[in-house]
């Protein structure tokens, strides 16, 4: 296995450079020709290779070379596409009128610029077949198995990396932001609680900075008498301001636990 995995790392590095030659001299038809044959091959040996392993040395060898062989198929999907690969020289094509806005024609190449990302043509989905498509988990575009059509598109994919299976897509989903959540699912009396409550947590972080700021506080002693907004400091609750005293027992509002009730002998 080891030396298949070696031989495979290095037809991606060779497939690597030819793909790049052709971004470079892509209205050259044979460059590019040579581009598409060879990640064809290299997808084809990466699968072979995927399905004569066991598990764990498949789950392996995804992770080392399935995210640079997808990359491959994305950067070859963004060449020409050659329509009919032929041996010989071919004339140039002529079209009855002039090009479409954002097409250009060259010998055998056609391309256009609003080709979605790793798509193929449409009629060449089915089930079983291979996709580029958006994994959540993977977090980027990886190659996965169609397992689901509707119509002439992919439904629900697997992907090959992971073999996590959710719907076909080619871009992350999007996730509402926190606002827009509240404003969808969010009634008035509940955002009545929540405006309360946000009210109540700054009276709480304005009542810590003052008794921060305090330099002389007095340790809780049930036995000593206190005054209405004398700053003590409680074994259990930290420091407090308090607000009430009755004859056996005080309230004071504690920064970390709001209001207590503490007892006096």
């Amino acid at each position: 296995m080891s030396s298949a995995l070696n031989n495979l790392t290095e037809e991606i590095r060779e497939v690597a450079l030819l793909v790049h030659s052709a971004q470079e001299r892509s209205e050259d038809r044979e460059v590019v020709t040579s581009a598409h044959l060879a990640v064809e091959r290299l997808s084809q040996d990466y699968r072979a290779l995927c399905t004569s392993v066991p598990e764990g040395e498949r789950m392996s060898i995804e992770r080392k070379l399935g995210r640079r062989v997808t990359d491959l198929r994305r950067l070859a999907s963004l060449l020409p596409r050659i329509g009919g690969i032929a041996t010989g020289p071919t004339g140039d094509r002529h079209g009855s009128g002039p090009s479409e806005v954002e097409e250009r024609r060259i010998t055998g190449v056609s391309w256009r610029s609003d080709r979605r990302v790793g798509v193929p043509a449409a009629g060449a989905f089915h089930v079983g077949g291979d996709v580029d498509a958006w994994c959540g988990p993977c977090d980027g575009l990886t190659t996965h198995n169609i397992v689901a059509m509707v119509g002439t598109e992919p439904k629900q994919v697997v992907c090959q990396a992971c073999g996590n299976r959710h719907n076909f897509r080619t871009t992350p989903a999007r996730k509402a932001s926190a606002s827009e959540d509240s404003a969808v699912t969010a009634s008035p009396q509940e955002t009545e609680v929540a405006r309360r409550a946000e009210q109540k947590a700054e009276e709480l972080r304005a009542l810590g900075r003052e008794l921060a700021e305090v330099g002389d506080v007095r340790t809780f002693n049930p036995r000593e008498r206190y005054k209405v907004g004398e700053v003590i400091w409680h074994p259990e609750f930290g420091r407090g301001k308090v607000e009430t005293v009755l004859r056996s027992s005080m309230l004071v509002r504690f920064a970390s636990g709001g209001m207590k009730s503490v007892m006096l002998s």
